[in-house]
């Protein structure tokens, strides 16, 4: 997959999962901001309508400040490019791609088949 791909991929899960969990842009993007983010609002926004593609490591660092945000016990994550490409939910398999149409009816990405929320195999925050 290119790095148009992961982008695009990222910016999906990343858009439903915000939805599912309530937080809003000015929240991500402050709290992006605050972990170094390089980033304006407006720009990162526009990612996530896939208006505007951002380095992976902005993708990756917007993801960051998402699962800090998402609560922890919901099960649901932002992607990490790495997660996009290796295609899978933490079992180490790499026959699962998480994709958008992987997300659950409520919106959330849900666990790995081994119970972890992470692909390393640690719980999200």
């Amino acid at each position: 997959m290119d790095d148009d791909g992961v982008s695009s991929e990222q910016a999906r899960v990343l858009r439903r999962v915000l939805d599912a969990a309530g937080i809003g842009v000015g929240a991500l993007w402050l709290h992006y901001f605050r972990l170094g983010g390089e980033v304006g609002e407006v720009e990162v926004d526009a990612y996530l309508h896939h208006a505007l593609r951002l380095p992976r490591f902005e993708r990756d660092l917007v993801a960051h400040a998402a699962n800090e945000l998402i609560d922890r016990g919901s099960g649901r994550w932002a992607l990490y490019a790495c997660e996009v490409l290796a295609g899978d939910r933490g079992d180490g398999a790499g026959d699962h791609r998480e994709t958008a149409s992987d997300v659950d009816a409520d919106g959330g990405a849900g666990e790995g088949p081994d119970g972890a929320s992470g692909a390393d195999g640690r719980a999200r925050r």
